[in-house]
C-alpha cells in the first residue's frame, strides 16, 4: 500500500504543492479569465432554449396574455424566464404604442362627454396579475433552491462523516470497499450546495478520500485495479476535452469543459507515475480551449463596444427628435414613423452587457416615453379644441333651427347670415361630425329661406290676381254708360272706387300705370255727370284725398314688399356664396381641384355682382319714396 501525504489534496489526488507546480486547479478559470466568467453567464442565459419559439412582437395584447397564462400555469418557472421577459416587453410596448399612437385620434375618444381621452384595456389588469403570479413562483423556486442547497450541504457533510467512520471500521475488505463506492455514488448524486461552501467541502472530501486509501489496508491488486479504472476514466475525459476544440459553439464547449473538470475531481487518484502526464494532457486541452474562449470573448467584446455605440446613437436620435417643435399632424406622423424605425433598429442590434444595456434601455425608454407624452398632450389639446368646435357648431345648428320657423323675414335673414359667418370661423372637426352637422345647419337655413321664398311667391301670385281684377274693373268702368238718374250714377262711380280700394296691392312695376289709368278714367266719368261745379269739386277733392291716401298706403306697402323681395334675393345669394366658399375647402383635397375651384370662384363673383345691382335698386326705391 502506497502512503499518501496527509496534506490537503486536490481532485487529482495531488497535494497542494503539486497543484502549485501544475498552476492549473479547479479555480483556473477564475484566475485566467475573471471578467469572461460574467460574460459567459450572460451568454449562457441568453442562449437558453425557450419553451416555445414564437415572435411575440407580432402578437396582440390578448394573445400575449394567453401565452403568459399558458407558460405560468403549465411549465416550471426555471424554464420560462426568457419567454416571460420577451412577452412582458412585447406586451407593454404594444399597449404603449396602441394607446399613444394608433388609438389616440379615434372617434370613441371624441365621444367622451368631458372631451378627454379615456383608454381602458381590460387585458392589462389580468396581465399584471399573472406577472405577479410568475414572480411569486420564481421567488418560491429561488427560496426552495437555496433551502435545497443548504440541505444538500448538510447531506454532503453527513456523507463525509460516513467516510470518516468507514475508515475506523474493521470488517471484510471487499465489503468496506463496496461501502466506499456506495458513499462515492451518493456523494455524486447530491446536487449543488451554497457557493461559499464549495471549496472547503471539496477539500474536506478529497482529504478524507485520500485518508481512506491510506488507512484502509487495501491489497495492492485491488488498489491497482481501482487506480487503473480511474486512469481510464480520466483518459476518457481527456479525449472528450480535446474534441471540445471542434465544437461550433465556444460557449457550450467551455461550459462542457467545466463539467469535465468537476468529473475529473470526482474520479479520484491514478497511478503515481502517470499522474503528471495525464494531468498535463488534460491541462493542455483545457488551456487551448481557454485561449479559444478568450479570443471569442475578445471579439465579442469589440462587437459589444460597437453595439453600445449603436444604441447610444439611437438614444441621441430620439433625444434630438424630442427637441423638434412639431405642430401639424403630418409632422407628428413623420416623427412617429422615425421613432418606430429607431425602435426596430434597436431590436436588431446584437448583445450588450447587462449593466450597459440596462442603462441604455432606461435612456431609450425615457426618450420614447417623453416623445409619446408630448404627442399625447398635442393630440389631447387637439381633441379638446375639436370638442369645443363640435359644441360651437351644435349651438349654431340649434340657433338656426329656432330661426328657421321665424316669420320676421328681414331680421331673421340678417341673423342667419351672421350665423353662417360664425360657422365659417369655427375650426375644423372630423369628417364624421362635420358632414352631419353641416347638413343639419344647412337644412335649418334652407328651411327658412324656402319658407321665405314661398311667402314671396305667394305675394307675387296675389299681386297677379289683384292686377287682373283691377284690369277687369277698368274694362268695366270703360263700358259704363251713365243713366239719366244722376244720383244713381254717383253711387255707381262711388262703388267703382270702393271696389278698386278693396282689391288690394299689385306689383310695384304695375302700380303707377294701372292706378293712373283707373283714376283718369274715373275722373272722366265724373265729368260726364250733370252735377254742379261745387258738387264736382267736393267729389273730386274727396277722390283725390281717398286716392292719395290709398296711394300713400299702397306705396308704403309696395315699397316694403319690394325691399323684402330684393333683400330676400340678396340673402339667398349670400347663402349660396357661403356654401360655395365651404365647398372650396373640400375641392382642395380632390383631383382637378384647380379647375373646380376656378369654376366656383366664377359663380361667387357673378353672385356678388348681382348683389351689388340689387343693393342699387333698393337705394333707388328708398330715394323715390322719400
Amino acid at each position: 500500500m502506497e502512503t499518501v501525504e496527509r496534506d490537503m489534496v486536490n481532485g487529482n489526488g495531488e497535494n497542494i504543492q503539486d497543484e502549485k507546480n501544475n498552476a492549473f486547479a479547479e479555480s483556473q478559470i477564475d484566475l485566467l479569465y475573471p471578467e469572461e466568467l460574467n460574460l459567459n453567464e450572460e451568454i449562457a442565459s441568453e442562449s437558453e432554449v425557450s419553451v416555445v419559439v414564437k415572435n411575440y412582437s407580432l402578437m396582440s395584447p390578448q394573445d400575449l396574455f394567453d401565452e403568459l397564462k399558458t407558460l405560468v400555469d403549465n411549465y416550471p418557472v426555471e424554464r420560462i424566464k426568457k419567454d416571460v421577459e420577451a412577452i412582458k416587453d412585447a406586451f407593454y410596448k404594444n399597449i404603449s404604442e396602441n394607446h399613444d399612437y394608433e388609438n389616440e385620434e379615434s372617434d370613441d375618444e371624441l365621444n367622451d362627454e368631458h372631451g378627454n381621452a379615456v383608454v381602458i384595456d381590460p387585458v392589462e389588469e389580468e396581465f399584471e396579475k399573472y406577472l405577479e403570479k410568475y414572480r411569486e413562483k420564481k421567488y418560491d423556486y429561488i427560496r426552495n433552491t437555496e433551502n435545497q442547497k443548504e440541505e444538500n450541504y448538510k447531506q454532503k457533510l453527513a456523507i463525509i462523516e460516513e467516510l470518516k467512520n468507514l475508515i475506523k471500521e474493521e470488517e471484510d475488505l471487499n465489503l468496506t470497499f463496496q461501502k466506499f463506492h456506495d458513499i462515492q455514488n451518493r456523494w455524486k448524486e447530491v446536487a449543488q450546495v451554497p457557493q461559499n461552501h464549495v471549496k472547503d467541502l471539496w477539500d474536506t472530501w478529497h482529504y478524507n478520500v485520500e485518508k481512506f486509501y491510506d488507512y484502509v489496508k487495501i491489497n495492492k491488486e485491488l488498489r491497482d485495479l481501482d487506480l487503473k479504472r480511474n486512469l481510464e476514466a480520466k483518459n476518457d475525459l481527456i479525449r472528450k476535452a480535446e474534441t471540445l476544440l471542434e465544437y461550433p459553439s465556444v460557449v457550450e464547449a467551455f461550459s462542457q469543459l467545466q463539467q469535465y473538470h468537476d468529473l475529473w475531481r470526482e474520479i479520484g487518484p491514478v497511478p503515481r507515475e502517470q499522474r503528471e502526464s495525464i494531468w498535463e494532457r488534460f491541462k493542455e486541452a483545457s488551456y487551448k480551449l481557454n485561449k479559444k474562449h478568450q479570443a471569442y470573448f475578445d471579439q465579442l467584446k469589440q462587437e459589444r463596444i460597437h453595439n453600445i455605440k449603436m444604441k447610444i446613437d439611437l438614444c441621441e436620435r430620439i433625444e434630438k427628435l424630442n427637441q423638434k417643435d412639431l405642430k401639424s399632424k403630418r409632422e407628428w406622423q413623420k416623427a412617429s414613423d422615425e421613432l418606430l424605425n429607431i425602435l426596430e433598429e434597436w431590436k436588431a442590434i446584437g448583445f450588450v452587457p447587462k449593466k450597459e444595456n440596462t442603462e441604455l434601455y432606461t435612456r431609450l425608454r425615457k426618450g420614447r416615453d417623453e416623445f409619446f407624452n408630448k404627442r399625447r398632450m398635442h393630440y389631447k389639446a387637439q381633441r379638446q379644441a375639436t370638442m369645443a368646435n363640435i359644441r360651437l357648431k351644435k349651438e349654431l345648428c340649434e340657433k338656426a333651427k329656432v330661426l328657421s320657423v321665424n316669420e320676421d323675414w328681414k331680421k331673421t335673414t340678417d341673423a342667419l347670415i351672421e350665423l353662417q359667418k360664425q360657422w365659417k370661423q369655427v375650426g375644423l372637426i372630423p369628417n364624421k361630425y362635420a358632414n352631419a352637422l353641416w347638413i343639419e345647419f344647412r337644412d335649418a337655413c334652407d328651411t327658412f329661406f324656402n319658407r321665405k321664398a314661398a311667402h314671396l311667391q305667394k305675394l307675387a301670385d296675389e299681386y297677379a290676381v289683384n292686377l287682373k281684377a283691377k284690369e277687369e274693373l277698368i274694362v268695366e268702368l270703360e263700358n259704363f254708360v251713365p243713366s239719366k238718374n244722376e244720383s244713381k250714377n254717383l253711387d255707381v262711380l262711388k262703388q267703382f272706387r270702393q271696389r278698386w280700394n278693396d282689391i288690394g296691392y299689385v306689383a310695384n312695376k304695375d302700380k303707377e300705370k294701372i292706378q293712373s289709368k283707373f283714376f283718369t278714367l274715373l275722373n272722366a266719368r265724373y265729368k260726364q255727370l250733370k252735377i254742379s261745379d261745387t258738387q264736382r269739386k267736393v267729389i273730386r277733392g274727396k277722390d283725390r284725398y281717398e286716392s292719395s291716401g290709398n296711394r300713400e298706403d299702397k306705396a308704403s306697402r309696395a315699397k316694403q314688399s319690394e325691399r323684402e323681395r330684393l333683400f330676400s334675393r340678396i340673402m339667398q345669394l349670400e347663402s349660396e356664396i357661403t356654401l360655395l366658399d365651404n365647398n372650396i375647402g373640400f375641392f382642395a383635397r380632390s383631383k382637378n381641384a384647380d379647375a373646380m375651384i376656378a369654376d366656383v370662384r366664377k359663380k361667387i363673383n357673378k353672385a356678388k355682382e348681382e348683389i351689388q345691382k340689387l343693393e342699387e335698386q333698393i337705394k333707388l326705391i328708398d330715394k323715390e319714396f322719400e
